[in-house]
């Protein structure tokens, strides 16, 4: 079934391929050694887009807890207004992220 959504026609149940949850995960792994200032930029762009997908998609499903955890990440990676937390902080956030995407990547993608 498709909806006028503005100018453009999208499907009531519009799904994330499961591959950019797979390079979102790669991304953050990968974040965990020193890299240039513009991969983590490239990577807060990725990430905070997946994570704010993943709430989109979970706050109409009867689940609670999962949809505030993604947004929190979408937060944290916000791509817009970033946050400045020193590396130490960093390196933790990259790995629960990774490993909330996939323990949970039935939730996201399909």
């Amino acid at each position: 079934m498709q909806i006028l959504s503005g100018f453009f026609y999208t499907t009531k149940n519009t799904v994330m391929p499961v591959q950019v949850v797979y390079i979102t995960v790669a991304l953050l792994f990968l974040a965990l050694i020193p890299l240039p200032p513009d991969f983590y930029s490239f990577l807060k762009i990725v990430a905070g887009g997946t994570f704010a997908w993943g709430a989109y998609r979970n706050f109409g499903k009867k689940k609670i807890l999962l949809p505030v955890i993604y947004s929190l990440f979408a937060i944290l990676f916000n791509p817009i207004m970033e946050i400045s937390l020193a590396r130490e902080f960093w390196i933790p956030a990259y790995l629960a992220g990774a490993i909330l995407l996939l323990a949970t990547k039935q939730h996201i993608a399909e």
